[in-house]
C-alpha cells in the first residue's frame, strides 16, 4: 500500500510532483524566431535610416566649428593690423605668433582644429601661383593630419564663400590643405 493512497482525494498527487520552478515555466511566454527577427529588421532599418543623418549632423558640427574659429581668429589678426600697420611674422603650425598676445588666446590658438592638423599663421605667402598677403592655414603637424574628406572641406567652402576649393577665401593651398584668406 502507498502512503499516498492514504490521504483524502483532494490531497492526493495525480501525476508526477511539480517543483515551483517547472510549474512557472509553463506560464512564461517566450519570443519566437519570428518575432525576433522583425524586431532585428526593423532596427537594422532604422540604423540605416540614421546614419547618413548622423553623418550630415557630424560633417555640419566641424564645419561650424572650424568656421568659427576662423572668424574668431582672422579678427583677431585684423586688430592687430589696423594698430601695428602690417600682419605678424609668419608661424609654424601649432605655433603662437609672436606679437599676438592682447588679440588673440595662446590655447586657442595652438588647440587642434576640428578636421585635425593645427592652425597656421601665413604672412606674404604664395598659394596655388597666388600672392596671399595675411591668411590662415590648417597645416597637418606630424601624426596630426588635416582631413581629406572632400565632403567636409566642400562644406566648409559652402559656409565661407563661393563652394569651390579653388578660389574665394577658403580655398586648397600648398599640399591640398585648407587656407582661409584674409587678405589677398
Amino acid at each position: 500500500m502507498a502512503f499516498g493512497n492514504n490521504l483524502p482525494g483532494n490531497m492526493r498527487q495525480h501525476g508526477p510532483a511539480k517543483t515551483p520552478a517547472t510549474s512557472r515555466l509553463h506560464h512564461i511566454r517566450a519570443f519566437t524566431l519570428v518575432e525576433v527577427a522583425v524586431v532585428s529588421l526593423i532596427i537594422g532599418l532604422l540604423a540605416v535610416l540614421a546614419i547618413p543623418s548622423l553623418k550630415r549632423s557630424i560633417i555640419a558640427a566641424k564645419s561650424d566649428a572650424v568656421m568659427n574659429d576662423l572668424r574668431i581668429y582672422a579678427t583677431a589678426y585684423s586688430h592687430y593690423m589696423q594698430e601695428k600697420g602690417d600682419w605678424p611674422e609668419d608661424s609654424a603650425p601649432g605655433e603662437y605668433p609672436p606679437g599676438m598676445e592682447q588679440y588673440l588666446r595662446a590655447t586657442s590658438w595652438t588647440k587642434k582644429s576640428p578636421i585635425g592638423g593645427y592652425y597656421n599663421w601665413e604672412s606674404n605667402t604664395t598659394q596655388g601661383g597666388v600672392k596671399i598677403r595675411a591668411a590662415i592655414a590648417i597645416s597637418s603637424l606630424g601624426t596630426d593630419l588635416v582631413t581629406s574628406d572632400k565632403v567636409q572641406l566642400d562644406d566648409i567652402d559652402r559656409r565661407s564663400d563661393d563652394g569651390n576649393l579653388s578660389s574665394g577665401l577658403f580655398r586648397l593651398g600648398f599640399g591640398m590643405e585648407p587656407i582661409f584668406i584674409i587678405e589677398n
